[in-house]
């Protein structure tokens, strides 16, 4: 969410959390607007916004926050090990683009070499097989 909801929704000013962003103790991206913003799990971690019910005039039950702050402990961990794997899940995605880029690199020198073939050229360490038209590597 925009800075300034955020601000909003923490009963602060948007400053207040620019300051906190730009000390990294609040972490914040763009929005599709490429304008700063903040998520509610972040503003939660940071202890500016809670989901302790708010009290009603009659009081509140000690056991309807405590139950509350159960299940958000719940949701953080939930969030938590959701991250973790989303992490986990970018980092493979970038060892993956690597491994296509190498074979991708790999086939462009393949296609090279064949291609210098067809055209009556052998690639290094290569010679021809009498009358039969292919090539024999030669190894080493």
């Amino acid at each position: 969410m925009p800075l300034t909801d955020a601000a909003r929704l923490a009963g602060c000013s948007r400053k207040s959390l620019e300051r906190r962003v730009e000390r990294g103790s609040l972490p914040a991206g763009l929005d599709a607007d490429g304008r700063r913003a903040v998520r509610a799990a972040d503003l939660m971690r940071a202890g500016l916004v809670s989901l302790a019910p708010a009290r009603s005039q009659a009081g509140v039950d000690p056991r309807e926050v405590a139950d509350a702050l159960s299940e958000a402990r719940a949701m953080h961990a939930a969030l938590d090990a959701t991250e973790a794997a989303l992490a986990r899940a970018r980092e493979e995605v970038l060892l993956l683009r690597r491994r296509v880029m190498d074979a991708e690199a790999r086939a462009a020198v393949a296609e090279e070499d064949l291609h210098r073939l067809v055209l009556g050229g052998a690639p290094d360490g290569a010679t021809r097989i009498r009358g039969r038209g292919r090539l024999r590597l030669k190894a080493g």
